[in-house]
């Protein structure tokens, strides 16, 4: 089961004050709409009650230089090697491939080998 969101300092003292009113921790929950095991938490340790720091390594690509990428390839011709070189990152390509991915509105788009042919040039093709 995954983590549940983080008590909001407000519903941290609605639940203190209600304690000190001298409600049950039952009650309380079911005022609050939260678990009774919560309440407990935030009663026995107030201070400490909030979520551990993000676990792992830090992200090589941070929002920052992930707009920054995002912009060098939605602007020109850049593949995510070039943007790699021209940034100079110390990050993987597959990073920047993924970080360029993560974007939905952006789409690959393979370029045409030779431009298309004009209404002139279909003619000039027909008369040959």
């Amino acid at each position: 089961m995954g983590a549940a969101r983080e008590l909001s300092p407000e519903e941290k003292t609605t639940i203190l004050t209600l304690v000190k009113a001298g409600l049950s921790l039952r009650a309380i929950a079911e005022a609050t709409n939260c678990s009774r095991s919560t309440c407990q938490r935030v009663v026995q340790i107030p201070a400490k009650s909030k979520r551990p720091s993000r676990r792992g390594s830090p992200k090589k690509i941070d929002e920052k230089l992930q707009r920054r990428i995002i912009r060098s390839v939605s602007t020109g011709k850049m593949s995510a090697a070039k943007v790699k070189d021209k940034l100079q990152l110390t990050c993987s390509l597959s990073t920047v491939q993924r970080a360029i991915r993560s974007v939905d509105w952006l789409k690959y788009k393979k370029c045409s080998a030779a431009p298309m042919l004009t209404k002139r040039h279909k003619e000039a093709r027909v008369q040959w």
